[in-house]
């Protein structure tokens, strides 16, 4: 079961990551660079292709970390690579841009069920929207908060299921290859594996979503909570200060922990992808060397009914075999 081998597997693919972040950092960096001189570019002649072209470059920066880990993980595996790195960048922009317009529309869906729902207007909506999280919760809370929660829990696992069913699609896409060995297919595996991947991908946005929780509980244990405490403090009350003099032992084993959480949280989303693929190309290398079993009997059974059958012994080689034992007993 893919839920029982990705978590051990996720820290295979983890310290492969770590290796390979402060790469990633630098590529998203020139990433970034690039985006920006596209969109100055695009401004000059249509400023709506600005807003594509900064929607889309910030989707794939978010996309590309988990295509990468799934390379990792794929390259764990021993599997064969048909791209190299360059070859993601493309993918992680396809597959973002999708899942950015596949989480729109759920958005829009919930939207609308929630005005039919309750006594609000779209313009009540949208003035409570520019609020910030934690007073527009309460406010649609306080409003009704049996259709509040069940548009929230819908929403969350549909946004949770569409990242799963791309797991395996982002794990073809990282080496350039279906299972089957063909270049590879846009949505190829799309769904598959979708219960364990679904526990897994919010397991992953759990931790991600509890990262620094769980790493200022990790440094109190160390016992340099209240120093970390203090020193955030500082920066929250003049955040416009110099950063790098807050920064200390404490600080860094905080921002270090809290990093490594999130990346654990990306390489189990990875691994997960690769496992599927992994099952998959096991299960087509099972049903061709069975369709090759079945070829071969089926041949073997054509060549010896097509063979020409022994000539029965006749009357006189019976004779001759007699008369050939006699003179041997003889002797």
């Amino acid at each position: 079961m893919i839920l029982l081998r990705a978590i051990p597997f996720s820290f295979n693919v983890l310290w492969r990551m770590v290796l390979v972040f402060p790469f990633m950092i630098l590529a998203l960096i020139v990433f970034g660079f690039i985006a920006a001189f596209f969109m100055l570019f695009a401004s000059l002649i249509a400023p709506l292709v600005t807003v594509v072209i900064a929607i889309a470059f910030g989707v794939a920066a978010s996309v590309l970390p988990v295509i990468v880990g799934c390379r990792l993980g794929l390259q764990a595996k021993e599997a064969t690579m048909r791209n190299g790195y360059f070859g993601l960048v493309l993918p992680a922009i396809g597959y973002g841009l999708f899942e950015v317009f596949c989480l729109l529309l759920i958005l829009a869906v919930g939207a609308g069920v929630y005005l039919l729902a309750t006594p609000l207007t779209l313009t009540n909506l949208t003035q409570l929207a520019a609020l910030d999280e934690e007073l527009l919760i309460a406010q649609l809370m306080s409003v009704n908060p049996a259709v509040t929660l069940s548009v929230l829990w819908v929403g969350l696992v549909l946004a949770i299921g569409m990242r799963a069913a791309l797991l395996m699609p982002f794990a073809g896409a990282s080496i350039g290859a279906d299972p089957s060995g063909r270049p590879h297919t846009p949505f190829y595996g799309f769904g598959r594996e979708f219960i364990s991947l679904l526990i897994i991908v919010a397991i992953a946005y759990v931790l991600s979503g509890f990262a620094v929780p769980i790493a200022v509980a990790i440094c109190y244990m160390l016992g340099f909570g209240d120093s970390l405490t203090a020193a955030l403090a500082q920066f929250e009350a003049a955040p416009s200060m110099d950063v790098l003099g807050l920064l200390g032992v404490e600080t860094a084993v905080f921002l270090g922990l809290s990093l490594l959480f999130y990346l654990l949280a990306f390489s189990l989303q990875s691994a997960a992808g690769a496992l599927a693929y992994m099952n998959e190309l096991e299960d087509m290398s099972d049903q061709q060397n069975a369709f090759d079993m079945s070829m071969d009997e089926h041949l073997q059974t054509m060549t010896s009914s097509t063979a020409q059958p022994e000539r029965p012994m006749q009357s006189e080689d019976v004779m001759e075999l007699i008369r050939s034992r006699m003179q041997q007993r003889k002797e």
